[in-house]
C-alpha cells in the first residue's frame, strides 16, 4: 500500500485485507473498484469485515477500460470522505490497473492534478501502475455541491463570480469537540453552521473539513452577517452523542476577511490566536468539571 497524496493511498486487496489485523495507516474508508477479473476469490463487498471504516464496493471489470458510470459514483463518494477528512485506500485485485484509473480521476476532479497525465505521472512517483482507460469525456470539475453540508464546494467557489471580499472560517476545538462527542456529533455541528450560514444571508461554500469560505461585497457586509452567525452558533442546541440526547453550549467559529484567500488566511490566523488567550468555551469546561475521559486538547 502506498501513499500517493493527501488523504489518498493506493493498494491491492491484499492490502485491503490486511487492514482487518493490521492498520498503520489509519484507514479510515476503502474505495474497492475490483469487479469481475480472473482471480479467486472474486471481488465482492466486504463492508461487514471492515467495520468502522466507510467502505464502496463499486463492480469495476478488468478489461483495460473504466467506464464513465463507475467513474461518477467514484467521485462523488471520494469527495464525500474526504469532505469528512477520511483516510482512503483504493485498491482493485492489484493496484496497478483499475484504481489508479479512479485515483487519477479524482485528483483532476479534486484540482489536485489539471491533467490526467499529470495525475498519472504523480501517482507512479510512488507505485509502478499502468493506469486503465478512462472512457469519459474529458474529465471536468462537475461536482459543484459538497454532499456533506449542501452548500457548494470549493470548485464551485472558484469556478464561480469573482467578489471584492472573501472570508474563511473554521470551528474553533473542533477535533476536541469530535475527540469526547463523537464523530456523528461533529458532522451535525458542522452542517449545523451551514445551515447558519445560509440563514445570515451569506454566500457561503464548504472547503474541506471545518473549513468554510465565504463572498462578500464588503468587509463590512462580511462582518456584520459572520458575527451574526457567530452569535447564533453560540446558542445552545441538541445532539445525540455518548448514547443520549445532549445539550451543548458554547459552541463557536473564527473567521477572517481579505481581499484574497492569502489575506483572509492570516487574517483568520490572527482570530483563532486570540482565540486561543480567551476562556474556554462552555461545553468544555463541562467536559473539563465532570473528568472527561477523552483527550479533549
Amino acid at each position: 500500500m502506498d501513499h500517493i497524496i493527501n488523504n489518498l493511498w493506493l493498494g491491492s486487496q491484499q492490502d485491503a485485507d490486511e487492514l482487518v489485523r493490521n492498520n498503520p495507516e489509519k484507514i479510515t474508508a476503502i474505495l474497492n473498484v475490483r469487479g469481475a477479473d480472473a482471480y479467486k476469490p472474486p471481488g465482492r463487498d466486504q463492508a461487514s469485515e471492515h467495520p468502522g471504516k466507510a467502505y464502496k464496493w463499486i463492480a469495476a471489470p478488468d478489461t483495460g477500460v473504466v467506464y464513465p458510470e463507475h467513474v461518477r459514483e467514484a467521485l462523488i463518494w471520494l469527495q464525500e470522505q474526504t469532505d469528512k477528512r477520511k483516510r482512503i485506500l483504493i485498491h482493485c485485485k492489484f493496484g496497478i490497473s483499475r484504481s489508479p484509473a479512479f485515483l487519477a480521476a479524482f485528483m483532476v476532479e479534486s484540482g489536485i492534478s489539471s491533467s490526467l497525465d499529470e495525475a498519472k505521472a504523480a501517482i507512479s512517483v510512488h507505485r509502478a501502475v499502468q493506469p486503465a482507460t478512462l472512457i469519459v469525456e474529458p474529465v471536468r470539475r462537475v461536482v459543484l455541491i459538497s454532499a456533506f453540508t449542501g452548500l457548494p464546494n470549493r470548485q464551485a467557489f472558484d469556478e464561480g463570480k469573482p467578489s471584492p471580499f472573501v472570508a474563511i472560517a473554521d470551528v474553533n476545538l473542533m477535533r476536541a469537540f469530535n475527540d469526547f462527542y463523537g464523530q456523528i456529533a461533529g458532522d451535525a455541528l458542522l452542517r449545523r453552521l451551514a445551515q447558519i450560514l445560509l440563514g445570515v444571508g451569506l454566500e457561503a461554500y464548504h472547503h474541506q473539513g471545518d473549513e468554510f469560505l465565504c463572498k462578500g461585497e464588503s468587509r463590512e457586509e462580511l462582518n456584520a452577517k459572520l458575527s451574526q452567525a457567530r452569535q447564533i452558533f453560540r446558542e445552545s442546541f441538541q445532539v445525540y452523542a455518548e448514547g443520549r440526547i445532549q445539550t451543548i453550549e458554547g459552541t463557536d467559529f473564527s473567521f477572517g476577511i481579505g481581499t484574497s484567500l492569502e489575506e483572509g488566511d492570516a487574517a483568520l490566523y490572527e482570530a483563532r490566536e486570540a482565540t486561543a488567550r480567551s476562556e474556554s468555551p462552555e461545553w468544555l469546561r463541562k467536559i473539563i468539571e465532570t473528568g472527561g475521559h477523552r483527550q479533549v486538547w
